[in-house]
């Protein structure tokens, strides 16, 4: 939220209105990752400071939201450390992917992140199905789908980076654990036995 604001204080030459609907400012351009930024002055830090931008209101909204549900059962199965690597990892691989496919472009926003945590719960979810249950009791689970389905009809540029940040949460699923408290089992278990 400071950031969004921030941006709109830099960006008093541009028209904020069209800001606020549909992104772009100064922060943008100090910040937001491109192909010349990161390959032709070399400036690696974008490829993790684009993450933390949201110019567009319901940009900023929405994220925000999918960023807590996620964050919520993240929270419960994994250090901080691990979380903070998981979401950076989303950040910088997606932006490489981006940049290379397309040029002229910037990117900002924390989707990719997020699509790596999801990714991340989804190779969890193929590995033991059971974990479907705990995903079910996690608040905003309907809204995370909807998250998953509808944000990828934005473009073929969102398309790109949310697949980019999935996959590479799919692959950190695969050595990523999460605790799992022993009581979680039985619950599971019995929700089972009671929905039959």
């Amino acid at each position: 939220m400071l950031l969004f604001l921030l941006n709109l204080i830099m960006s008093r030459e541009y028209n904020t209105v069209m800001i606020i609907l549909t992104g772009g400012g100064k922060l943008i351009d100090h910040l937001g990752v491109s192909y010349d930024s990161l390959f032709k002055e070399f400036q690696l830090y974008r490829s993790i400071t684009y993450g933390y931008l949201h110019p567009a209101i319901w940009h900023l909204a929405v994220n925000a939201l999918a960023l807590w549900y996620t964050g919520l059962y993240l929270e419960k199965v994994l250090r901080k450390a691990v979380i903070l690597f998981v979401y950076h990892a989303g950040l910088i691989i997606s932006s490489v992917a981006y940049v290379l496919t397309f040029h002229g472009e910037y990117m900002y926003g924390a989707s990719p992140a997020i699509f790596c945590c999801l990714g991340m719960m989804t190779t969890w979810l193929i590995k033991d199905y059971s974990v479907l249950y705990e995903y079910k009791k996690i608040k905003g689970f309907r809204y995370l789908l909807g998250y998953m389905i509808i944000s990828n009809f934005l473009g073929l540029g969102t398309f790109v980076i949310h697949l980019a940040g999935f996959c590479t949460g799919l692959l950190l699923g695969l050595v990523v654990k999460r605790k799992v408290k022993k009581n979680i089992r039985e619950y599971t278990d019995h929700d089972q036995f009671m929905e039959e």
